[in-house]
């Protein structure tokens, strides 16, 4: 769902929006079972090339114009958040620190690199950047997990 690609990003409910495009773009070029092949197909007749789609609020290296680099020796490149596909152009859309949308055609995407793993303890649920992680062991080691027992016998206290 929505709220669990925002949450798994790490992205606030203020980008609920673009999350449901993204979603909306992806919808239009998976296969319906009710009209027996995928929506784009039926609007254009061919197939989609879905080789462009990535995960969501994932990190990447986007190339900076070598007209906004400034100074010789400067970064060639910044780290941003991939927020979906520009409609109107064949760029990524993605968003920097001071949320400000930037098209780019030059990226490198980070998607391997930020996969987290959710994990739940009494306090509620966290996530881990450890991709290692157990989902049945706390990343913290002085929390405990408290597993419901599924036997029906019950334990002497």
């Amino acid at each position: 769902t929505m709220m669990q690609c925002l949450l798994d990003a790490n992205l606030s409910m203020g980008y609920w929006g673009k999350a449901i495009r993204y979603a909306n773009h992806i919808i239009n070029r998976t296969w319906s079972s009710v009209i027996d092949q995928t929506p784009y197909f039926m609007l254009y007749g061919h197939k989609p090339d879905i080789s462009h789609l990535r995960i969501f609020g994932s990190h990447a290296m986007v190339n900076i114009p070598k007209t906004q680099r400034g100074q010789k020796g400067g970064c060639i490149a910044k780290r941003l958040r991939f927020m979906g596909i520009d409609t109107t152009s064949k760029c990524s859309r993605f968003i920097d620190s001071s949320h400000k949308i930037v098209l780019s055609r030059s990226v490198i995407f980070e998607e391997d690199a930020d996969w987290s793993r959710i994990h739940s303890n009494d306090t509620g649920v966290y996530f881990s950047k450890d991709p290692a992680a157990d989902v049945t062991q706390p990343v913290d080691q002085d929390s405990q997990v408290n597993v419901p027992s599924t036997s029906s016998s019950k334990s002497p206290v």
